[in-house]
């Protein structure tokens, strides 16, 4: 095979299995942003379907931190698609047959990946692993929990309909009789069984339960916790001072998010032009220790995800500080837009490898977080200035303890590492 050849043949391979870049690995992240450009464009037009798409776009920026394998996190966003845009274009209403087609197909998608979530959080055993110890028991028990895991979604969802049918708490009328109760567990049962089975075919055939890609591997017998503990190892070889000093800048984004918060909390009658400087203020406080941070130096992921954030934060702090008589409609606007880039490309920063599962998981939850109140911002802008305050408010004072706890973390890593 010529050269040109095999030029060819790699960039086939990697159209499909990645990375392209930090922030758009694969076909799949695509899929994944168009979907929350959907979500984004319901919200901004004020549709109350929006509500389902940002709970489906919260789940698949899950998936993103959770790094499954393609092929689950594929089905994945087939699942969160045909159930959250089924809601959005009303499908449900208009063929009586799609709400049996999504509780067949969806539990396909969604019982292997909470299985694989279970796995990242050390409940249950790795089903890329499990072939290697040679018991039928392990494998057994993926089957069993990953079957129980769908059907229990299902029984779920058919109780929380009953429960709104119930009590009328949204207005709508979603159990049709015994008969669509009865033949929508049925299909979470045929679909978690199919979900199951293939997970156990993973687990036989000990393929990974982690995201492979064509971009080199880690060395031999170096893991994620060993890359994360070499670079704190690093901060420790670099004297007293600066080893002191190396969580610093995270510290310092967690203060000033906490004590911007509690400003716009505590103002007794806070104005536009008050509410834009403590929250400009807070943004270009972030952005300079976003800066120092990003000044250690880490993976094209952590340094792409800083810079975009640092662009993100210096843009919306500099336009409400110099736009005097912005309205409370454009800060919103401005607030959730920022928002939601924070919730990408902290998703996205966290699949460097030099990250332990601590920071992934406080990451998750900031970028969940985060995409969850930029999309309120969007959808429903609050009605007076004080409830748009307090939202801004509490967001900075999240924003600002998820900080400080990873600045907490790190100072332990340090010692421990140190000590050792």
């Amino acid at each position: 095979m010529t050269t040109v050849a095999l030029e060819r043949s790699w960039d086939r391979r990697r159209l499909l299995y990645g990375d392209w870049t930090w922030l758009v690995r694969d076909p799949l992240d695509v899929m994944r942003l168009a979907f929350l450009g959907g979500a984004i464009a319901f919200a901004a037009a004020g549709n109350p379907d929006a509500a389902a798409l940002t709970a489906a776009s919260a789940v698949l920026l899950i998936a993103r931190v959770v790094d499954l394998p393609r092929w689950f996190d594929f089905g994945l966003i087939v699942a969160m698609t045909a159930i959250g845009y089924g809601t959005a274009f009303s499908l449900y209403g208009y063929w009586f047959y799609y709400d049996k087609v999504v509780h067949s197909l969806s539990p396909i998608g969604y019982a292997p990946v909470l299985y694989i979530v279970l796995v990242r959080l050390g409940v249950v055993p790795d089903p890329g692993e499990a072939i290697r110890e040679r018991r039928v028991a392990r494998i057994c028990g993926i089957f069993i929990v990953t079957l129980a895991l769908g059907m229990a979604v299902g029984a779920g969802y058919e109780s929380v309909e009953w429960i709104e049918d119930k009590f009328d708490i949204l207005g709508g009328h979603f159990v049709k009789g015994l008969w669509d109760t009865e033949t929508d567990l049925l299909c979470d049962t045929c679909g978690s069984l199919i979900g199951a089975t293939f997970l156990t075919v993973w687990s036989l055939r000990g393929w990974s339960s982690r995201r492979v890609t064509v971009v080199p591997a880690l060395r031999p017998k170096q893991t994620i916790a060993a890359t994360a503990a070499e670079r704190l190892r690093a901060d420790a070889g670099r004297g007293p001072w600066p080893r002191r000093l190396a969580g610093l800048p995270l510290a310092a984004q967690g203060l000033a998010g906490l004590i911007a918060g509690a400003v716009l909390l505590a103002l007794p009658s806070p104005n536009l032009r008050n509410v834009g400087i403590a929250l400009g203020a807070a943004l270009l406080t972030l952005a300079g220790f976003e800066v120092v941070e990003l000044l250690r130096g880490g993976a094209p992921a952590e340094v792409g995800g800083g810079v975009a954030r640092i662009a993100a934060e210096t843009a919306v702090g500099t336009l409400v500080l110099a736009w005097p008589a912005i309205s409370q409609l454009a800060l919103l606007y401005a607030v959730g837009a920022f928002s939601i880039l924070l919730a990408i490309t902290e998703a996205a920063s966290l699949a460097s490898d030099s990250l332990s599962t601590r920071e992934r998981w406080l990451g998750g939850i900031t970028s969940v977080a985060a995409l969850i109140f930029g999309l309120a911002m969007l959808a429903r802008p609050a009605p007076s200035l004080h409830a748009a305050v307090t939202l801004v408010g509490l967001y900075l004072v999240v924003l600002g303890v998820q900080r400080l706890v990873r600045a907490v973390g790190a100072r332990r890593d340090r010692a421990s590492v140190t000590s050792g």
